[in-house]
């Protein structure tokens, strides 16, 4: 098994974020494609990035671009509402990680999640999500369409 793949597909930290405000979601694609998305009642922001993983057990997110706005309130995926220009950036940051079961609150059954040491949008914890996603399941895919 490659490096890669334990990693693909959808993450979100909404298991762990009970009595929080606000939550994250990475969506890693099997091509080294990916975002990540921080949100709360009233904004959304998406970095889209690329990914790899040098070394068992680090990820290394290299960030592209960002947009920010606001969150659209209708059912479905994350979406914008409105969003604001978007922003170039040219950041890479290393993880070291563990992919294990985790307790997401006292008395609720383990689920599999990936734990950071360094915080990824603001939180170490995501819980495993659908392994099969595609580049428009990004909430920014609108704003900036994959090529």
């Amino acid at each position: 098994m490659d490096l890669e793949s334990p990693l693909l597909g959808h993450w979100s930290s909404l298991p762990f974020s009970y009595g929080v405000m606000e939550a994250s979601e990475l969506g890693l694609l099997g091509d080294g494609r990916g975002w990540s998305a921080w949100f709360n009642a009233d904004a959304l922001c998406v970095t889209r990035l690329t990914w790899r993983c040098p070394r068992p057990g680090v990820v290394e997110l290299h960030t592209r671009w960002s947009v920010q706005g606001t969150i659209s309130d209708g059912p479905g995926p994350l979406s914008f509402a409105t969003t604001e220009p978007v922003e170039r950036r040219d950041e890479v940051t290393r993880h070291h990680y563990v992919i294990e079961p985790a307790i997401p609150m006292p008395g609720a059954d383990p689920l599999m999640a990936i734990n950071f040491e360094e915080s990824v949008e603001f939180c170490n914890e995501y819980a495993r999500g659908p392994r099969e996603i595609r580049p428009e399941d990004d909430p920014s895919h609108l704003v900036l369409p994959y090529q």
